[in-house]
């Protein structure tokens, strides 16, 4: 005590003695530093990746688990949520970049902003954007824009965002980005990553490809025609994705630290079949055989590896014991051990070349766009397959067998699985908006999933309710015709 009377009456006397100290100098914190470096808040802001075998992809149906501490796998989905903080840590970065003179970084922000507005967007419908994160304004309730305004506020920004970058590169020759971990700075990598993302968007309002004021054909068209105004991914290395390393903050979720979650994945039939039915080569490397297989030919490992009817999935729509007897019974196929089960696995993709090569397939097959659509799907096939290490030789067999392009609206429904196989284990929830935008695959339904559709949204944070009333339950009514916030209520972007 009397050691910090001591302290506050030599702070006076200096105070005193020096009338011209401003009394805010003295409060500031040496050790708190009141500005960021940009590139600290851009690897904070970009947005990560999902890895192999997390919850994601169990509801995306490609694995579930099957214990009996497991319990029955639902689709029933709860409330997402606004990314509020992340937008406000946004406009910091934007800030910082104007007072370090980085103004690349301020056309970075406007494609992670779209990042951001999109996942909510399509998660619920409309959601505030033209208000949000105004509280500083004096805006702590803000409107909700409808799905449409966000989605054509999102693609102006995307075009600024490619528009301003190329400027920018062409300005300044040999300027990297700090704080990047997935190009090294590489501002060219981010220009094909921001078109790539945009090709995305566009194939995403497939149901609203002739809205006039969207103009997703227009759009699509000036893409791929103008290779040079719009770079895209041009192959595997382009990829937005993480490799895995064995260190701290850089292994896949499928690893032998968590054995006994790790031990409860099996493959799900939808995936592993659909692998079968096009006698796809990949399934050899991402599965193992059944124990059973195995067991029945002991003398010759590698005949039961390349033979497609030693592999089989669980069944979704069966309660968690059933598919745990079959697990026990040695009649389900686990992920591949020599691939997964270790500190590394495969790299996780964000947003990758087999994915946007398969989207231009599809826009090309729907006839928004001249691109041929034989080429890209085989673009796409081919990439995925190099991905998973499949020679360049059984690729091309695939592309002319089983695999082969279809015209016609078969060859959507092919393009759209073929998807669905590269999608596998990257991504996020692609394969999943995917399915809900276009029925493909066909997901399991019963009494045990508690659903006989897909819920198609999810509902907003229990938050808004208190939070923003009026305006929330407005958006309710407008959008589904009622206050009620519900997992299957249909959003603009998926009504025909």
């Amino acid at each position: 005590m009397k050691h910090s009377i001591k302290i506050f009456i030599l702070f006076i006397v200096i105070a005193t003695q020096s009338g011209c100290l401003d009394f805010e100098e003295l409060r500031e914190n040496p050790n708190d530093p009141n500005s960021v470096p940009p590139g600290l808040l851009f690897t904070a802001l970009v947005p990560g990746t999902s890895s192999s075998f997390s919850d994601t992809y169990i509801n995306s149906q490609y694995h579930l688990k099957a214990a009996t501490w497991i319990g029955d796998f639902s689709y029933r989905f709860g409330s997402s949520g606004f990314n509020y903080d992340k937008l406000k840590d946004l406009n910091k970065m934007v800030e910082e970049a104007e007072i370090a003179n980085a103004p690349v970084y301020e056309i970075m922000a406007k494609f992670l902003r779209v990042t951001y507005y999109i996942s909510m967007t399509r998660d619920m419908g409309d959601i505030p954007l033209s208000e949000a994160v105004k509280a500083e304004e004096g805006i702590i309730q803000p409107k909700y824009d409808t799905q449409k305004e966000v989605y054509l506020q999102c693609l102006n920004w995307l075009d600024e965002a490619n528009t301003e970058l190329a400027v920018f590169i062409e300005e300044n020759p040999g300027t990297t980005l700090d704080g990047d971990y997935y190009f090294d700075g590489d501002l060219k990598a981010w220009q094909r990553v921001i078109n790539s993302y945009t090709v995305r968007t566009l194939i995403s309002l497939s149901k609203k490809a002739d809205d006039a004021d969207l103009n997703v054909k227009g759009r699509f068209n000036a893409i791929i025609g103008n290779p040079t105004k719009y770079p895209l991914l041009e192959g595997l290395d382009d990829n937005m994705q993480v490799d895995h390393r064995d260190e701290d903050g850089f292994r896949g979720s499928y690893t032998p630290d968590y054995i006994a979650d790790i031990d409860a994945v099996i493959y799900a039939d939808t995936y592993i079949d659909m692998l079968k039915n096009y006698r796809d080569p990949r399934l050899f490397k991402v599965a193992d055989p059944t124990p059973n297989a195995i067991a029945e030919n002991p003398g010759d490992e590698n005949a039961v590896r390349r033979d497609f009817n030693s592999y089989a999935g669980g069944n979704i729509s069966l309660t968690a014991g059933a598919n745990t007897v079959l697990k026990q019974e040695g009649k389900v196929s686990k992920p591949n051990e020599e691939r997964f089960l270790n500190h590394i696995g495969q790299p996780s993709i964000y947003i990758g070349y087999a994915e946007q090569e398969l989207n231009i397939a599809e826009a090309a097959q729907r006839g928004w766009i001249t691109a041929d659509a034989q080429t890209h799907y085989e673009n796409g096939v081919r990439a995925s397959m190099e991905f998973y290490d499949i020679s360049d030789s059984d690729a091309s067999d695939y592309l002319v067998g089983s695999g082969a392009y279809l015209a016609g609206e078969e060859g959507v429904t092919r393009i759209l699985e073929q998807q669905y196989i590269a999608l596998a284990e990257n991504s996020a929830w692609e394969s999943f908006f995917m399915t809900r935008r276009t029925g493909i695959p066909t997901y399991k339904f019963s009494d045990v999933n508690k659903v006989q559709q897909i819920p198609v949204r999810w509902m907003y944070p229990t938050s808004e309710d208190q939070d923003n009333k009026d305006n929330y339950r407005a958006a309710l009514v407008s959008q589904f015709g009622s206050e009620v916030d519900s997992r299957d209520g249909v959003m603009w972007i998926l009504k025909d």
